[in-house]
């Protein structure tokens, strides 16, 4: 009797001890998760993009606010944003509550207008300074393209299907990425739109994504869990997420439903 409990009671120490193994090497589970430190978001956020460390804070009071590294303090930007996205080369564009397109100027806290009219923006994602997407109301995706010759951007709009929300990849040079533009579609599924060929990613549906490149993403499903998306592979991060941005350094940013900001490193 003695020699079973014995027995018994190392079989269950073992399959403890697995147990941990597992959950400590699969990647559902991420120890790397940290409160930002140092950083004195605002009371309410909604929504949070970044460029490197550079990071950037949209409040329910639709505020848009810089945490800037080297005074190590939050600037107000401007009111009335509706939406707002950093590309790839650190150019920051906004949607306002005209549901007109406005892009940071070589003035930092200047906004330069860019679209006039033609369409009511609500939803944006940058490339660089001379590619940009929104969404419509009519959840049409717009282009918007930089004419060296005037100066001025041409908006030309894909009617003929509809989208939830876009995200342009943060890494620049590669054809693929440049290509490449990843869109929640109004099923509010993930697909990746490359060369204007449309390739399903989820079958569940998500309402936030934003993209590194074609083999990483991250995205927030209906029922607040972020997840990373890399090499085919879905991972769960954590729960009750809120908003959530990856970083060219790859590092992950999040809210939570508590309003906390988490980094995750790579």
């Amino acid at each position: 009797m003695q020699f079973s409990f014995i027995k018994l009671l190392h079989l269950k120490v073992g399959t403890i001890f697995i147990l941990f193994i597992y959950l400590f090497f699969d990647g559902s589970y991420d120890f790397s998760n940290q409160q930002v430190s140092k950083i004195p978001h605002p009371k309410n956020p909604k929504k949070i993009d970044s460029y490197g460390r550079d990071i950037w804070f949209l409040t329910e009071e639709n505020e848009l606010l810089h945490w800037y590294p080297v005074l190590e303090s939050l600037i107000f930007k401007e009111s009335d944003v509706l939406d707002f996205s950093i590309g790839a080369d650190g150019t920051v564009a906004i949607i306002k509550k005209d549901n007109e397109v406005y892009i940071r100027t070589i003035h930092a806290n200047k906004w330069e207008r860019i679209s006039y009219g033609n369409y009511e923006h609500k939803n944006i994602s940058v490339y660089d300074y001379y590619t940009i997407y929104t969404i419509d109301s009519r959840n049409h995706l717009i282009k918007a393209s930089y004419d060296l010759m005037s100066s001025t951007y041409n908006w030309n709009c894909e009617c003929n299907k509809k989208y939830y929300q876009i995200s342009c990849p943060l890494e620049m040079g590669d054809e693929d990425n440049f290509n490449s533009i990843w869109i929640i579609d109004s099923k509010n599924y993930i697909c990746k739109n490359s060369f204007n060929k449309y390739i399903a990613i989820s079958e569940s549906p998500f309402k936030q994504i934003k993209v590194l490149n074609d083999q990483y993403i991250i995205g927030i499903d209906i029922n607040n869990n972020l997840w990373k998306y890399r090499d085919g592979d879905w991972v769960l991060v954590k729960s009750n997420v809120k908003s959530a941005t990856l970083n060219y350094l790859g590092e992950i940013y999040f809210i939570d439903n508590d309003n906390l900001v988490f980094r995750i490193k790579k």
